[in-house]
């Protein structure tokens, strides 16, 4: 697209839509109406040459959608995008940024190009228009499929003083962020006639002529679920005539960032640089409640994407190097088609308005199936790989094995549990290492139809990234009574853990610093008036901070590979809010509550899983703990690395969109440090903490289990959120009643957090088990698909390359500063390659010995490309 002569001013106008797959209407509505806009456009781009061109939100998704009914409509598809008359693309979804993972972004953008580029070239802006906040490590993310630009709105404050920024990553990627200052409906409807049409854009230009580096500035022409402005050439040319000194284009976002570039020339290194995340209500809602809102949706979403990520797609890649040993490295098998089936099942529920919890139930219930469909193929190719290696890992001939499987860094001792056969009279008694090593196993729980019983064990030094092999030695079964249990206390060489029935808490105290920590794990239920997208306390709230009695308290699991121990108890919540909607209703509702507390033989940790049944109504349920430490800040893992946040809120000004609130999202873990003793409390799907300061300056980190509300919008919830952020619609779905299930852990520490984060990133997935029986003794009893070092590098994932034959390793350092790493991939001896996030090449690297050495910017990410033969 030329870019204009350069007068005072040049207006670019975009015209657009903001296309929300499902929000306020289920799927198939939605649907309906984008065909019938999509009908009109494609219709109105050929009747009007002189429209130049219209965006199509960013995202890909919608072609499919739209494709699905009107299959016939490609070909018109295609010659409008090749004309550059229809924009589309880089996106495949518009997500929350923060909900979803590093390989989710990196999928969403590849699935998002690839489809673009079916129809013709997509734009090469990034785009997140409408995301509840930004990430600190998109600028990477988007640097790694070679986008340079990227257009955001929500969360970016008062520290942008520019209509245009630099935007800086951790590792010091950049990108050019053109900011929406007036959001991505600024210009909605431009009137056509003259006066009104000049009275709007000298407001236009008021507002943000003050703010800009260059003569260019950007007004989008669209809203939600808008069509095209029909009469937009004409409504330009008047601009033309009623504004002198300024003209007036059309464009899409790609020309209106390389004519700012253009402009800038050498200036563009004197544009302000900001750097890390962006979650100011300032200038614009956040929306910060909808981390919390319908838990269940974030809990399945990170299942999901540990599943294909962390786990089906390694496993099975190590699975078709062992069966493609000797003859190359196949292109495309099966497994990998499936995969990429299963994540745009798992990424049509990434859309904000879908992961976020924040539409009408029919929009959240249809989430579910697409759930279900994306664990039944990662579950099915999983275990596939997990048999095959089994297998090849088992020695031949030598009965039972159970094969114990790590996708994390090792060597690693953790609990794994596994269903094993009682035939005949014969029992499993323990496992044998391939050294020797004796492994107690605990039975959890018996089968007899069939005959079958679920040990538990603490696997000794599995590999990292690997498998080890154990054999199943069995004696003959007795009749065993089950020992009486008593006492309010478990420990391990690690810490002990005391049961307080009256508060329902737990003290812990580390052996290895003699310190103690009380009034851990208290359960903390307060009011809730504002809806799915807000957390509002009502005007006069009554927190329930403990039981309605003493706790039960019971020593459930004495080892020898897990000590339980179990509170039962039930928490006197308020039914509802009150029928004013500005407290508590005096009406009481029984929400019993289970939680139990895990100790392992050798693991640093005390894991913790609670089960709640919300029977009440229009409230948040939070679980504390006390740390005892004094800390000005939080170390909290976002994509590439743990990002640090300050404790203290900014003052709130009458100004504010929203009431700055302490809640914020996090990966696998948060951490507070004092004086180099440290205390992470880690989660599995659970992304909302807080850090409370108490009075003493000690500080709490608070955990949010259950947001429960009933409305998609309230009109106002002020002063946490001036006016509506969607219509009024009830969503009794929101209200989260039933039985739920949390998993958190806690892990005490000394030293920094880099270290224990190894442990977060344990718990957050588990060691896996296969049992063969006869194997054929093709790999060693303990090996890994990829050995890393140091340990405090993070794979992010193992995959099939999506051209040509090769293994892809993605990883990254998560630490704030530099490291050396080095890695070398199972089998790999020919030639390897770096390449970007979309497996495009960059440089060739070089390998000794097969491994790898890497320089590694604090957060940088690195993907490298193994080639085999036959690639």
């Amino acid at each position: 697209m030329a870019q204009p002569e350069a007068p005072q001013r040049t207006i670019v106008v975009v015209s657009h839509t903001h296309w929300d797959r499902e929000w306020y209407e289920p799927f198939e509505v939605m649907r309906a109406r984008l065909v019938r806009m999509l009908d009109r456009l494609l219709s109105f781009l050929d009747e009007k040459p002189d429209f130049t061109c219209f965006v199509l939100d960013g995202h890909t998704i919608c072609l499919e959608d739209y494709l699905e009914v009107r299959p016939e409509r490609r070909g018109d598809i295609a010659r409008l995008v090749q004309a550059g008359r229809l924009v589309i693309g880089p996106n495949y979804v518009l997500p929350d940024e923060f909900l979803i993972g590093t390989e989710s972004w990196v999928r969403n953008l590849m699935l998002g190009l690839r489809t673009a580029r079916a129809f013709g070239p997509p734009m090469m802006v990034g785009y997140s228009p409408d995301a509840f906040g930004h990430i600190a490590h998109l600028p990477a993310i988007l640097r790694g499929f070679g986008l340079e630009s990227v257009v955001i709105w929500r969360g970016v404050g008062e520290e942008a003083t520019t209509n245009e920024f630099r935007w800086a990553a951790p590792d010091g990627s950049e990108v050019l962020a053109i900011f929406l200052r007036q959001s991505y409906s600024l210009g909605r409807d431009l009137p056509s006639v003259p006066r009104a049409l000049e009275l709007r854009l000298h407001a236009v230009l008021d507002q943000l002529v003050p703010h800009a580096p260059t003569p260019y500035i950007l007004l989008p022409n669209g809203d939600d679920h808008r069509a095209a402005q029909e009469d937009l050439p004409r409504v330009i040319a008047l601009a033309n005539e009623l504004l002198p000194g300024v003209r007036t284009v059309q464009a899409d976002y790609a020309a209106y960032a390389s004519w700012v570039r253009e402009a800038l020339g050498d200036g563009l290194a004197s544009l302000p640089r900001l750097e890390g995340e962006f979650r100011s209500s300032r200038t614009s809602n956040v929306l910060a409640g909808v981390l919390s809102a319908r838990m269940w949706i974030k809990q399945r979403y990170q299942e999901c994407e540990d599943l294909l990520a962390r786990w089906a797609a390694p496993f099975s890649t190590w699975a078709h190097l062992l069966d493609n040993f000797n003859g190359g490295l196949p292109h495309r098998p099966a497994d990998h088609a499936l995969l990429e089936q299963a994540w745009r099942l798992l990424l049509q529920n990434a859309p904000h308005d879908s992961i976020c919890g924040c539409s009408v139930d029919p929009v959240h219930e249809e989430m579910r199936p697409r759930f279900d469909r994306c664990q039944q193929i990662g579950e099915d190719v999983l275990g596939q790989a997990l048999h095959t290696l089994a297998g090849c890992a088992a020695p031949a001939r030598q009965g039972h094995h159970l094969v114990v499987f790590n996708s994390e860094h090792g060597p690693r001792d953790d609990f794994c549990t596994a269903v094993l056969p009682l035939e005949g009279k014969l029992a499993p008694d323990h496992l044998q290492g391939p050294e020797g090593e004796r492994v107690p196993l605990q039975v959890l729980s018996r089968s007899e139809a069939p005959a079958r019983v679920t040990v538990g064990f603490v696997a000794p030094g599995v590999p990292g990234y690997g498998l080890k092999a154990f054999e199943v030695v069995c004696r003959e079964r007795t009749s065993e009574r089950l020992p009486i249990l008593r006492g309010n206390a478990i420990e391990n060489e690690f810490f002990r853990v005391e049961a307080d029935a009256a508060t329902g808490t737990f003290t812990l105290r580390d052996k290895r610093t003699r310190r103690t920590c009380r009034g851990l794990n208290r359960f903390v239920d307060g009011g809730d008036a504002g809806d799915e997208y807000n957390h509002a306390p009502p005007e006069v709230d009554r927190l329930v901070t403990r039981p309605r009695h003493h706790a039960r308290v019971a020593v459930v699991e004495a080892g020898p590979a897990r000590w339980a121990l179990e509170m039962r108890m039930v928490y006197s919540l308020p039914a509802s809010l009150d029928a004013q909607g500005q407290g508590r209703s005096r009406q009481e509702v029984e929400c019993p509550i289970v939680t139990r507390a895990y100790l392992y033989p050798g693991v640093p940790r005390i894991d913790i899983e609670t089960e709640v049944e919300n029977r009440a109504l229009d409230h948040r349920l939070r679980v504390h703990f006390p740390t005892g430490l004094r800390a000005g800040h939080v170390w909290a893992e976002q994509h590439l690395g743990a990002i640090r946040r300050s404790i203290d809120l900014p003052p709130a000004r009458p100004t504010d969109y929203e009431a700055p609130v302490g809640t914020c999202p996090q990966k696998a873990f948060c951490a507070v440090e004092e004086d180099g003793l440290g205390f992470m409390l880690a989660n599995r799907g659970l992304p909302e903490y807080e850090a409370l300061r108490e009075a003493d300056d000690t500080v709490t980190l608070a955990l949010t289990l259950l947001r429960c509300v009933g409305w998609l919008s309230q009109p106002d919830i002020s002063p946490w959120r001036r006016g509506p952020a969607g219509p009024h619609l009830p969503t009794p779905g929101a209200q989260m009643l039933g039985r739920w299930t949390f998993h958190y852990s806690l892990i005490p520490y000394q030293g920094s957090w880099e270290e224990a984060m190894g442990q977060a990133h344990h718990f957050a997935r588990p060691l896996r088990a296969a049992r063969v029986r006869d194997g054929i003794g093709m790999l060693e009893r303990a090996v890994s698909l990829l050995e890393v070092e140091p340990a405090r590098v993070v794979v992010s994932t193992v995959k099939l390359a999506e051209e040509g034959g090769g293994v892809v390793v993605r990883a990254y350092n998560p630490t704030p500063g530099p490291l050396l790493a080095r890695l070398r991939l199972f089998a790999a001896g020919g030639p390897v390659e770096e390449v970007d996030l979309n497996e495009s090449p960059i440089g060739p690297l070089a390998m000794s010995d097969g491994w790898v050495e890497l320089d590694m910017r604090p957060n940088q990410v690195r993907t490298l490309l193994f080639r085999f033969p036959g690639g």
